[in-house]
């Protein structure tokens, strides 16, 4: 007997089961007008959208860092170095993480802004004509025939842009390499101003080692001609070939701090948006809402009419 009781709850519960299917499907038949304009509509929006945005091309590098010994670093000569009271800034450090500090630096957003061209196109630029490559910019912002701009940004307002949209930088933990992007809606703009940031960091660089150099070496100069004894000066000595050589690389090595092993190249194709994508993902977020909005209307209905029916 309580056998059959199960045996009657199963078939019970599997009727249930079909007959809610059965519902679902009829709902779904009943509002596929509803379906189709709902669906269509998201679609339509989500395409419209995609073409209101703005198209952005992204130039690539790929770069290592020069090893600080190939450079010509004191590190070797630290113990010499402390004898005469000379703190050798750098040794042993990263050269990868100075140089990639550098590039994500405030100063160096500074710097970059003062060349020609570089603060228009990353703050007023409006849209690219791909078939003249120029850019044209917002009037209302900044006027390119005079130079003029209604409220020049600071460079603490360029740096946001640089780092949060502009400019992206990364390093392969493994290999040691680095990889920097530059987005822009100008291909051309993204090359140019992806070739001024490794440049203008080997330059920086360049320019921080030969400074430091240069005093380091009328430093131990001064200490040479002081001392007397014959081993410190010949620590000394070993001290400014080393410095020498620094000097050296610095103004004959053009890669000075950041080797190329990719170059910058101007893109072809953009990087975003994805319209595709866009219109798919709008497509299905419409067919979803769509399907929960007919199910809910259909048995909220009927619900709705089964109380009257019970209440009357």
């Amino acid at each position: 007997m309580a056998n059959l009781d199960k045996t009657n709850l199963n078939v019970s519960n599997d009727l249930e089961d079909e007959i809610s299917l059965i519902e679902l499907f009829q709902a779904l038949k009943e509002g596929k007008r509803i379906l189709f304009f709902i669906t269509s509509l998201f679609a339509v929006c989500s395409i419209i959208y995609s073409l209101t945005l703005t198209n952005l091309y992204r130039s690539q590098s790929l770069l290592i860092a020069e090893d600080s010994k190939d450079l010509g670093s004191l590190s070797q000569y630290s113990g010499m170095a402390s004898l005469v009271g000379l703190n050798i800034g750098g040794a042993g450090t990263d050269g990868s993480i100075e140089v990639m500090e550098i590039i994500k630096s405030r100063e160096f957003v500074k710097h970059l802004i003062t060349f020609d061209d570089v603060l228009p196109s990353i703050m007023a630029a409006k849209s690219f004509d791909i078939a003249s490559k120029e850019l044209s910019f917002d009037f209302e912002i900044y006027n390119p025939e005079t130079k003029t701009w209604a409220k020049k940004p600071s460079y603490l307002e360029v740096y946001k842009v640089y780092l949060d949209g502009i400019m992206s930088i990364s390093q392969d933990e493994f290999s040691g390499l680095i990889s920097i992007n530059v987005e822009h809606m100008s291909p051309i703009f993204a090359k140019d101003f992806l070739d001024l940031i490794i440049k203008e960091a080997n330059n920086l660089k360049r320019d921080k080692d030969i400074s430091t150099s240069t005093n380091a070496l009328n430093y131990l100069k001064l200490e040479l001609s002081n001392t007397k004894l014959v081993e410190i000066k010949d620590s000394i000595n070993q001290l400014i070939q080393s410095q020498l050589e620094t000097q050296m690389m610095a103004k004959v090595k053009e890669d000075y701090s950041l080797a190329i092993i990719e170059p910058p190249f101007i893109p072809e194709a953009r990087s975003w948006p994805s319209r595709s994508l866009i219109s798919i993902l709008g497509t299905i977020i419409g067919g979803l809402l769509s399907i929960s909005f007919v199910l809910l209307r259909y048995f909220f209905f009927s619900k709705e009419i089964i109380n009257k029916e019970i209440n009357t």
